[in-house]
Order: C-alpha cells, then sequence, then structure tokens
C-alpha cells in the first residue's frame, strides 16, 4: 500500500516512531541538519563572494522539489522532519534569488546566458509540476526520497562537471561539500533502514555518494586541505 504523504503537517505525530524505526530516524534527522548547515554555508558563501556553487543549471530543481515537500506534501517520518524541510525551503529563497542574479559567472554558452533567467524559472515551474506529480501518482515514498534522489543525482554529476570546467576553485568551499556530502549521506543510510527493499534508492544513493566523495577528493588536491 503506498504512503499517504499528503497529511496535514500538523495532524503528524512530532516524530513518527509508530511507521520508523528510533535509529532510521535519528540517522534521517543528522542527514536533514547537515543539508540545512550545507544550505547556511552557501548562503554565507554567496553573501561573501558572490558566487553560488550550486550548480546553476539545476537549482530550480531542488527548489522546485523543496517547494512541493514543503506546502503540499510532508515527510510521513513526523513534524520535526517537515519543519527541518520547510527551513531549508527558506535558506534556498535566498539561494534561488542568487542564482538568477549570479549563476551566469558559472561556464556557460554565451548565448544561452542572455537567457538565463528564463531557463531558471521554466526549470523551477518544471521541477514543481514534477515533484508534484511524482507524489501524486504514487511514486515517491514518505520522505520524498524517490524524486529527491533523481534531482541529488543531477546535483552531484553537475558539481562534479563544473568543478572540472573551472580552473580557479577558490570560491568552491569544502565545509559545504562535506556538509552536502554527509546530508545526503546520512539520509541514503536512513533510507536503506526505512525501505530495504527499494533498490532505486540504494543504486542513486550511492551513485551520489560516489560523485560527491570525488568532487571532494578533486576540490582537496586543489586546494591542499580537507576541509
Amino acid at each position: 500500500m503506498k504512503e499517504i504523504i499528503t497529511t496535514p503537517l500538523w495532524d503528524l505525530p512530532w516524530i513518527n516512531t509508530n511507521d520508523y524505526s528510533i535509529y532510521g530516524l535519528i540517522v534521517n534527522g543528522i542527514g536533514c541538519i547537515f543539508w540545512v548547515a550545507a544550505y547556511a554555508v552557501l548562503v554565507y558563501n554567496i553573501y561573501k563572494k558572490k558566487f553560488v556553487e550550486m550548480p546553476a543549471y539545476v537549482a530550480g530543481a531542488n527548489f522546485g522539489w523543496e517547494f512541493i515537500w514543503s506546502f503540499f506534501f510532508h515527510p510521513t517520518t513526523g513534524r520535526l522532519f517537515g519543519f527541518a524541510y520547510i527551513g531549508a525551503f527558506l535558506l534556498d529563497i535566498y539561494i534561488f534569488y542568487s542564482i538568477i542574479r549570479y549563476g551566469t559567472k558559472q561556464p556557460m554558452n554565451m548565448e544561452f546566458k542572455k537567457h538565463f533567467t528564463a531557463y531558471a524559472l521554466i526549470n523551477f515551474l518544471f521541477w514543481i509540476g514534477f515533484s508534484y506529480t511524482f507524489g501524486h501518482e504514487g511514486l515517491d515514498n514518505g520522505i520524498g526520497g524517490n524524486s529527491g534522489y533523481i534531482i541529488n543525482v543531477i546535483i552531484s554529476l553537475q558539481c562534479l562537471a563544473m568543478l572540472f570546467q573551472i580552473k580557479e576553485t577558490s570560491n568552491f568551499s569544502l565545509l559545504f561539500a562535506w556538509c552536502r556530502t554527509l546530508g545526503t549521506g546520512f539520509i541514503t543510510v536512513s533510507a536503506f533502514i526505512f525501505y530495504p527493499e527499494n533498490s532505486f534508492i540504494k543504486l542513486l544513493g550511492t551513485s551520489c555518494f560516489i560523485m560527491d566523495m570525488s568532487f571532494i577528493t578533486v576540490l582537496k588536491l586543489r586546494h591542499g586541505k580537507w576541509i
């Protein structure tokens, strides 16, 4: 039976220990904390450097998913986790605004730069539609993992591709990379616990970890340090 992901946030228990193991909830919570921390670091770096490390081509996907999973669906792990999703969305408002403002500093075709704002907005609207219909049709799970990992694997790939296209990487933060990697990593472990039969998440989660650690390794070689 598919999980109900449209339950109002205030009707959810603070922490759903009836349907999820305490160990899995703790691991998932740590992952959520690392992702919120990653966004906080990213916001600080944008303010300081006027450069956005989130790949411009996929930023609308992340923002669209968070919009849907903050206001239309909620994680069935509990109200506390729902507030973590909302917190990430609120930080992402500034990140997406900054993508529109500074995104063209990333490597991209000159002709594409002329239409980048329109692309970013259309991309955001598309992923709102994707995330909503994916969940509404019963294709997602209670934490939005199936759709979230589709987006996450694109982010991980785009981060790595962007890194190889930019020789000067002083604008890239190892702290942000570690927070992002650990956030995804802990959530992946929790997904293994919650959905042991879900090979789709296992594939994408493992792929994200490999690409994210590759990103950190390349950045470490350029910066000469691990953090």
